[in-house]
């Protein structure tokens, strides 16, 4: 490699760096939310552990803090303005800017559409979809004065292929991803990036819980990368598309599912139960 080569890519590098970078994390008490914390403290952002489990959160920042990366924690509720404008106030107040948003805060709510209990029905599109956008709102002041300004949000593919159960949840996040584009258009002439990850299947505990065992081995096989997802894969592409280094990328939605959505499958995301087994079995597994 030429030293001319080489010296544009450590160019390249510099520019790309979140270092020094303020982030607000949200949903990051555990999971991809956690993965996204770890992985942007450890590029050296400024992070924000924020999570509506206040004591999770304040255990996730205290582990980052306890490897020498910045780290502070805040609960946050995204169905509450309140909570809102105070985590956004406290993280201006602790690091002095804000430049990302990483939004993975989620309300699943279980259901077949003709089950659909409404107030569940808005308390899921007050957190996934109002609570966003209320979210995005409290930053967007403090972003236009950053650098290099990027919001990204977790959806699902929920929101792109109707699966089992997701009466409410699917829906949502479908509008997660057309607000997210919203957002984008309008906001990029104040260099304000947006954009969208989907997460394919990830091997975290709320996995575990919900999906059976056989589901699970199900679902592998119908992976062509033939297994599930580690949180941090997810935080990687989230983290990317936070940084500079995307800086041409807007208006996106980027699959990490390992093919999953690529392939064709006989039931809806490999379940092994069909869709009134499973909404009766969580329903008798809730009471």
């Amino acid at each position: 490699m030429s030293d001319s080569t080489i010296e544009r890519r450590l160019d390249w590098m510099k520019r790309s760096t979140i270092e020094g970078f303020a982030g607000l994390i949200v949903g990051a008490g555990s999971g991809m939310g956690e993965a996204c914390a770890w992985t942007f403290a450890a590029n050296g952002g400024l992070t924000v552990v924020a999570d509506l489990n206040e004591a999770s959160a304040q255990k996730v920042a205290a582990a980052i803090t306890a490897r020498g990366y910045k780290a502070i924690a805040v609960k946050l509720d995204v169905s509450r303005k309140d909570d809102i404008d105070a985590a956004v106030e406290k993280v201006v107040a602790k690091y002095g800017r804000l430049d990302v948003l990483i939004n993975v805060a989620v309300h699943v709510a279980s259901t077949l559409l003709e089950d659909v209990d409404f107030d569940r029905w808005d308390h899921a599109f007050g957190v996934n979809v109002r609570g966003a956008l209320v979210l995005a709102l409290a930053c967007r002041p403090h972003l236009l004065k950053s650098p290099a300004p990027a919001i990204v949000h977790a959806a699902s593919l929920a929101g792109v292929h109707g699966y089992a159960n997701s009466g409410s949840y699917g829906p949502s996040k479908g509008a997660l991803i057309a607000l997210s584009k919203q957002m984008a258009m309008e906001w990029a002439v104040d260099n304000i990036r947006v954009n969208v990850v989907i997460p394919g299947s990830i091997m975290t505990p709320a996995m575990i819980r919900d999906v059976t065992p056989v589901g699970i081995a199900a679902r592998k096989k119908q992976i062509p990368l033939g297994r599930l997802s580690e949180a941090s894969e997810q935080a990687d592409v989230a983290i990317f598309l936070a940084s500079p280094a995307a800086s041409f990328v807007t208006g996106q939605t980027i699959v990490v599912d390992g093919g999953f959505s690529h392939n064709l499958w006989p039931q809806p995301m490999g379940m092994s139960e069909s869709m009134r087994e499973r909404a009766e079995r969580l329903k008798r597994e809730s009471q």
